[in-house]
């Protein structure tokens, strides 16, 4: 018997279902989990046509619809709509980053033999 397999089945032996769900099955997980949650957040946070489409009010708008009022049909305000665009793209970084060695370990696990 393989001495990883016997280690881990004596570990999970005498664990509740939910206690073997947490020490084997999610930790195995957590790469596509991660992936999972920053592609849901990723698309909530860029939904734009949603947010244009049913918002009117201006106290309601999201980030990345207020970006277009820096943009008019003769003159665009180049200077804050830079500044507001580096303001909306920082929680996405941070979701990256607090998600990113799960991130890359979920993107590769599909890509190797073996």
């Amino acid at each position: 018997m393989h001495p990883l397999r016997s280690s881990r089945r004596e570990s999970t032996a005498g664990l509740t279902p939910f206690g073997t769900f947490y020490r084997l099955v999610l930790p195995l997980a957590r790469p596509g989990l991660a992936v999972t949650a920053f592609y849901t957040f990723l698309t909530a946070w860029g939904e734009v046509a949603y947010a244009t489409a049913f918002l009117t009010s201006d106290a309601k708008k999201t980030l990345a619809v207020g970006l277009q009022t820096f943009v008019g049909q003769f003159k665009t305000e180049w200077g804050y709509l830079t500044a507001a665009g580096i303001l909306v793209t920082i929680p996405a970084v941070i979701v990256f980053l607090l998600v990113q060695r799960n991130l890359v370990a979920g993107l590769t696990a599909g890509g190797t033999k073996g």
